[in-house]
Order: C-alpha cells, then sequence, then structure tokens
C-alpha cells in the first residue's frame, strides 16, 4: 500500500486524471468552487468534458413606490436539476428598471429607462456597456441619416434625415425594439449585439465607436426573431421569410442568402441545433379578451417545430422529435438531453405579453413550463418559484450557465 501511494505521487499525471473524472461528477456551483482549490484543479478543470445544463433566471419586479436604495438588486437563480435556487446580489438597483432583451449563456443584454444599453453576466456580476442610444446618430447603408431619442414608456423616436438634390427631408417615427440577439466569446470578451426597429436592424461588436444600421435589400417588413449562428444573422420577418446576413470578413454585414415559405407557414421564432440546423416555431394563439387570461393561458398551445428542407429552400417539414436534444426557447439553441435534460421537450419561460408590457409574473402560473413537442403536454411546472417568494418577479429566463467558457 505505502509503495502504490508512493508511486501516485510520483505520477503527476495520474493525479491529473483522477482529479478530472472526480471533477466531471461535481454539480455545476460545486465544480466551479472546485477550480479554486489548487492549480492542480484548476487544469484539471480545463481538460474536463461535461454539460452545462439549462438553469431559469427570474429578474425583480420594480417597486415604484419604494426608493431605488431600499429595494433589494438581486436575482433568483434555480437549477432545476439539483433543485436548488441561487440568489445573485448586488447586481446594482437599476436592475429593477431595466429590461432583458436577448442572452448568451450567462451574458444578458440589458436596456434601461434612460435608454442605456449593457451587457450582463449574471453569475459574475461583470457588466459591459454598450453606447448610448439618445445620443446616436448613424448613417445606414441608404446614404441616410438617423437620430434616436428614448420617450417615457419603452419606445422611442426615431428622426430620419434624408439628403437629395441639396434638400433635406425629416421623418419621425415612434418605433420600438422587436427583437434582439445577443452573441459573447466568454474567453476574449469579443461580442455582437443586433436589435431590430420596424425594418432596419442596428448592431454594435467589440471595437466599434457607435451603433450601425442596415437593412435587408429585398424585404421592407418588421423583424419578428433573430438567430446568430457562427457568424451568420438569421432574421424572420412579418411575412414569415428568412434573410441570412454574413457577418465574417465584411465592414458591414452581407446579406447572401433569403428563405421563402409557403402562406400555410406562421412562425414566431427561430432556433438552431446541435447540428447547425435552423428551426422555426409556431404557436397556436388563442382568442382571448382578458389579458390576465392571455397571460396565464399563453404557454397553453401547441409548440409546432418545423425544419427546411434542404432540397426546397421554401419548404418547411413539422417534426415530433429533436432526437436526444431538447430546446431553449430563450436563447435559440438545443441542448443535449442527459444528465435530467427533457428529451423532445421545449423549456418555455414567461411570455413575451409580460415582457412588452412590464407585468409581473402571475404567482400561481407564471407560465414557466417544459413541453413535450410530441404530445403538447406540459411536463415540468415551476410554480412555486413564484408562488413561495415574498419577492415579484417580472421576467424569466432560461439559459445555460457558464464561467469563462466552461
Amino acid at each position: 500500500m505505502i509503495d502504490s501511494n508512493k508511486t501516485i505521487r510520483k505520477d503527476p499525471m495520474l493525479i491529473l486524471d483522477l482529479v478530472i473524472l472526480i471533477m466531471e461528477r461535481l454539480s455545476f456551483v460545486d465544480f466551479h468552487r472546485a477550480r479554486c482549490v489548487s492549480s492542480v484543479w484548476y487544469s484539471a478543470s480545463k481538460s474536463c468534458t461535461r454539460q452545462a445544463n439549462p438553469w431559469l433566471v427570474l429578474f425583480p419586479a420594480d417597486v415604484f413606490y419604494l426608493p431605488e436604495e431600499s429595494i433589494e438588486d438581486s436575482c433568483k437563480l434555480f437549477d432545476p436539476i439539483d433543485q436548488k435556487t441561487y440568489t445573485v446580489r448586488d447586481l446594482g438597483s437599476d436592475v429593477l428598471r431595466t429590461s432583458c432583451l436577448a442572452s448568451y449563456n450567462s451574458w444578458f443584454l440589458m436596456l434601461d429607462r434612460r435608454t442605456r444599453f449593457y451587457l450582463l453576466n449574471i453569475l459574475t456580476r461583470e457588466r459591459i456597456h454598450l453606447p448610448f442610444l439618445d445620443s446616436m446618430e448613424s448613417t445606414d447603408d441608404r446614404g441616410s441619416k438617423l437620430k434616436f431619442k428614448r420617450n417615457f414608456d419603452s419606445s422611442f423616436t426615431v428622426t430620419t434625415f434624408h439628403y437629395k438634390d441639396n434638400v433635406t427631408t425629416l421623418l419621425s417615427t415612434t418605433s420600438t425594439i422587436d427583437a434582439a440577439v445577443l452573441w459573447v466569446d466568454e474567453r476574449n470578451k469579443d461580442y455582437l449585439v443586433v436589435w431590430a426597429f420596424d425594418s432596419s436592424l442596428a448592431y454594435h461588436k467589440k471595437g466599434d465607436v457607435g451603433w450601425r444600421v442596415f437593412r435587408s435589400s429585398t424585404n421592407d417588413e418588421s423583424c419578428v426573431d433573430m438567430l446568430f449562428k457562427e457568424s451568420k444573422l438569421y432574421v424572420l420577418f412579418e411575412d414569415d421569410s428568412i434573410t441570412a446576413f454574413d457577418f465574417s470578413c465584411h465592414d458591414s454585414p452581407m446579406e447572401y442568402k433569403s428563405f421563402t415559405t409557403s402562406p400555410e407557414y406562421s412562425f414566431d421564432s427561430l432556433a438552431v441545433t446541435l447540428s447547425g440546423q435552423v428551426l422555426a416555431i409556431s404557436r397556436e394563439r388563442r382568442r382571448s379578451l382578458n389579458v390576465y387570461e392571455i397571460i396565464s393561458r399563453e404557454r397553453r398551445y401547441s409548440l409546432n417545430v418545423y425544419e427546411m428542407d434542404p432540397n426546397k429552400s421554401s419548404k418547411w417539414s413539422l417534426i415530433k422529435s429533436l432526437g436526444n436534444e431538447a430546446l431553449l426557447l430563450d436563447q435559440r439553441i438545443t441542448v443535449p438531453a442527459k444528465d435530467g435534460v427533457l428529451e423532445n421537450c421545449v423549456y418555455y419561460s414567461a411570455n413575451q405579453l409580460i415582457r412588452d408590457n412590464d407585468f409581473s409574473l402571475p404567482e400561481d402560473d407564471n407560465g414557466i413550463c417544459v413541453v413535450n413537442i410530441q404530445t403538447s403536454n406540459e411536463v415540468q411546472l415551476f410554480n412555486h418559484l413564484t408562488a413561495s417568494s415574498p419577492v415579484a418577479f417580472k421576467d424569466a429566463r432560461w439559459f445555460v450557465p457558464t464561467f469563462g467558457g466552461k
């Protein structure tokens, strides 16, 4: 036994292999705690092949009648696999009066009521501030000049300056952010932010001074949803067509492909599988005159998932299986269905009606659930997260927790 121990001490590779085996069996929180034990454990963590399972983040609702300094600036995190709840504190009082527009892993694109964009890492509290919207003047790809001014509500005024034959024409319109997408390289902090208003899209990437605006040359419809994957931006328009833009090695995005659809399709969002297959999701809506009934029943519709026919760019096929994957609708991605993640399921959070109108999540029927796409049945509900909480929440998002790319 003594000789065996001496052999282990003299073989650092064997020690490293043992540590890797241990760390791959730890929960997400324990894994990142273990990385701090020693340099050997930190080195071992870089060699681990492990899956980060979906978590939920719940953002606190604004309490209008209290001053910001008297309100706790925290978010609730929930790990559905281990059934554990965590509180992230000291996020800044402005998080109460900030809207989440998009997310990528543990990074969230936030917009406050003063029209300030910033990226927030919900686990490390790190912030990356983006250019203001109020002071932004962007030249679009048609030679016009745009100026933005935030209104008192969630909208803003866009003033367009057209220059032709020494004559300047001004056009002011009221717009809202229709959709947004975020991508972050967590190792070097490269990032790309794109958001849509009317038929235009604005983007900002690391190293840029301000925002730049572009449009589709073939489509004047408003944007419904966006997806970014491997330098390609896929934009879903109101006419259910999809246009792809290439952001690689160009000063401005290049429009390189369009997908038309047949009239029988009506899509609400896009997603991408682990293999890179683009999916389109539609929902069967229900009529209601009661806004609170819509909020509580919004998730109770059929979620139809389609994939494009590789031989016909306008033909989409309804699928009833995601294989051994699950769909995180908030991050527009699929993840491996293992270690407690349910296969053929959509992880669904608060509906868009709540987000657009600053409603709080209903306590007893918050809309957070996991839906099986084969049966359209809710296989998991998470009403206990709001029913038992003394804090009201305005939004919930599924995300993949990561620390520095892990």
